[in-house]
């Protein structure tokens, strides 16, 4: 087969270009006759395949790559290829290798919304849609389950259009035969004694990989631990900044870089710990690097090949949201573990799984697969929408629908009505023993959209608040819905039509009707208040993660919690029972939780409980997990912020006091008689 292989900019020091490598050189073996384009290639060039340097002269990076496609796209039109594969986003391409985070879901969001108007955003998001937009057929090889999710949220790219490829390590960077020599021999070139701490920092981009955070760490040491640390930071990118950090934070006398490495296995045979904080990384390779090597690790969850640390037990990852309080507290206490040679352990026998290596023929072997196939491989890929309308639906829905999955089939679809309001319904469906809650939204109309406006508040204008929502909560590890559809129109917001389809939560009721024998009944054995704290716990750490997250719920009551148990009810157990935040369509998500909306959430939730019997020491607990927080120091330093809950709280219970009132004298038969007072 004849094969385009196409990248931006190989240099030896990149994950991406040593992936790039590795496939490429595996069509070779297979006898492929295979080509290459890039703007611009380090070092040298493997034999007997054919290079196209198309140079981009052009300042920003942005117009670099768009000058690079330009004359890719007339390149392409002189071969007929059995397919194209790219390894950046761009249009025109057949596959798309996916190394890359999300640009408008992971990088965006990070910006001021005059961001959307400059002719970088303009760039990178109409280069990424050309791939991943439901009228494209582009197919995606995912190096990540999580980010695939996150092109979902962003795109509706359906489930058949990603293959989920496996990890990415590489036979060749494995640790040396004799690590010890090794161990002794590079930390005597970093001047490093036995007795002192290593820490190393590995990757190209410092700033998404979170180099600022792994200094601020550094500093914050303990004094005893700091004075015997040095941090190597070992990739190609420019170090102006962090090192003008490390200076004002007073350790750049122990922090080094070294710039980009090819030693990186004798590298990482000669830390105590790497250090990767990444604020987004669609894998980090170099976390299984680490494993292999027996290096302990310590990251954030937004990296792909996370959960690989977590069922290795060979590390920390932190969840998001991300704190550097946290990093701090775990990097001492990692430092000062006893654990730290059963984690150097748990990841060489982990590094071991032949698995772990398949990444370049699993590659081929669906590339190969896609080309045998192109004529009925494009025709099962296209999605079939209309002009404005967004839609995507989840494979096992799509089955049981039986080809009634088009949008106006499903909003128009029947089933037991759970609720009804203007411009909304929300009905249960079952088919083939599965249920589902379909939730339909038919338009506001203008004078609801602007009554909203009138009160600085965003109206809420179809199913797209809880499609991002549920994805939201999905990334932060709440439990959640989960969605099986979605779908929406364009054009004039005041008559936008949207559904969203998610799976019942079975064996489940609301906790507003779990908690309400409490009125008459409070918990008193041990048991029954072991469960009563763990519910207390669970939604305070819920309530902390989606505000420290950026967002908030709006309707944040007990009600909007379902409890899921199994086993015996009687026998209540945390183990054994989950709690899931539901009905998500108001919800908002920013770069930070305004003051206002987290008193409003958190005071729905004091008020939805007023009855229920809680302690004063029970609502000192949550404040102490919701702010992680010791209590006086909340007590001395938030009272404002609390008082703020409990007033807004004890407002909306004698407002919902004297409507209940108000609605048994109405539905009375007899008028209630006024007797006049005894003078």
């Amino acid at each position: 087969m004849k094969l385009a292989f196409c990248l931006f900019k190989y240099f030896p020091y990149s994950g991406l270009s040593r992936d790039f490598l590795r496939i490429l050189l595996e069509a070779k073996g297979r006898g492929h006759d295979v080509h290459v384009y890039v703007s611009q290639w380090q070092g040298d060039p493997p034999e007997n395949i054919p290079v196209t340097v198309l140079p981009a002269y052009r300042w920003m990076n942005h117009a670099q790559n768009a000058s690079f496609h330009r004359q890719l796209k007339k390149r392409l039109k002189e071969h007929e290829f059995d397919a194209v594969i790219g390894f950046n986003k761009m249009p025109d391409m057949d596959i798309y290798y996916g190394a890359d985070f999300c640009y408008i879901g992971r990088a965006v969001p990070r910006y001021s919304p005059l961001y959307r108007l400059t002719p970088r955003f303009h760039h990178f998001f109409t280069f990424e849609r050309a791939v991943f937009s439901t009228q494209k057929s582009t197919m995606i090889l995912s190096l990540s389950e999580r980010e695939k999710g996150v092109y979902q949220q962003f795109y509706g790219t359906p489930d058949n259009r990603f293959h989920i490829l496996p990890p990415t390590l590489d036979e060749n960077r494995r640790v040396p035969p004799n690590p010890e020599l090794v161990r002794r021999s590079m930390r005597k070139t970093f001047g490093v004694d036995e007795d002192q701490f290593l820490l190393l920092f590995v990757g190209s981009g410092f700033k998404t990989k979170g180099l600022d955070r792994a200094i601020r760490a550094l500093a914050e040491l303990p004094e005893a631990i700091r004075q015997g640390s040095k941090l190597v930071i070992v990739g190609q990118d420019n170090p102006a900044n962090y090192q003008r950090l490390a200076r004002k934070l007073k350790v750049d006398h122990q922090v080094s870089f070294l710039g980009g490495r090819t030693d990186i296995p004798e590298i990482l045979a000669a830390g105590d710990l790497l250090v990767h904080p990444a604020y987004s990384e669609n894998t980090g390779t170099i976390l299984l690097e680490a494993l292999t090597a027996g290096l302990p690790v310590l990251t954030t969850d937004v990296c792909g090949y996370a959960p690989h640390i977590c069922r290795a037990e060979a590390g920390t990852v932190l969840r998001s949201p991300f704190t550097q309080d946290d990093l701090n507290e775990r990097l001492s206490s990692m430092l000062t573990s006893t654990e730290r040679q059963v984690w150097s352990r748990n990841g060489r026998e982990y590094g071991d799984d032949p698995s772990l290596y398949r990444m370049p023929s699993s590659a081929m072997d669906v590339i190969e697969n896609w080309c045998s196939e192109r004529k009925m491989h494009l025709k099962q890929q296209v999605v079939d929408t209309s002009e404005g309308i967004s839609l995507y639906i989840r494979e096992d829905l799509k089955a049981r629908l039986a080809g009634q999955h088009g949008f106006d089939n499903l909003m128009s679809i029947d089933g037991e009505v759970f609720r009804e309001a203007p411009g909304r319904r929300t009905v249960r469906l079952t088919r083939d023993g599965r249920s589902y809650f379909l939730k339909t939204h038919t338009g506001v109309g203008w004078q609801e959209i602007m009554k909203n406006l009138l009160y600085f508040r965003l109206p809420v204008l179809g199913a797209m608040n809880e499609w991002h929502g549920v994805h939201h909560l999905q990334r932060l590890g709440i439990d959640t819905m989960s969605i099986a559809g979605y779908g929406t129109t364009g054009g004039n917001p005041a008559r936008r039509r949207s559904f969203i389809v998610t799976d019942e939560i079975s064996n489940s009721l609301s906790l507003e009707d779990f908690c309400e024998r409490w009125k008459y009944s409070p918990p008193t054995s041990a048991e029954d208040i072991r469960f009563k704290r763990w519910l207390i716990k669970s939604l305070a750490l819920i309530s902390r993660d989606i505000h420290n997250s950026g967002a908030n719920h709006r309707d944040y009551y007990l009600c909007h919690f379902l409890l899921q148990r199994h086993g015996d009810p009687r026998h209540l157990s945390p183990s054994t029972s989950r709690l899931f935040v539901i009905d998500l369509h108001r919800m908002q998500i920013r770069r930070r939780t305004p003051v206002r909306w987290a008193v409003k959430d958190i005071s729905g939730l004091r008020y939805s409980s007023m009855d229920l019997g809680l302690t004063v020491r029970d609502i000192y607990r949550f404040m102490c997990i919701y702010r992680a927080k010791p209590l006086r120091q909340i007590l001395l330093r938030e009272k404002m912020f609390w008082r703020r809950v409990e007033s807004r709280a004890k407002n909306l219970y004698e407002a919902e006091k004297r409507r209940a009132e108000l609605r048994l004298l109405t539905e009375s038969k007899t008028p209630p008689v006024r007797v006049r007072p005894v003078p």
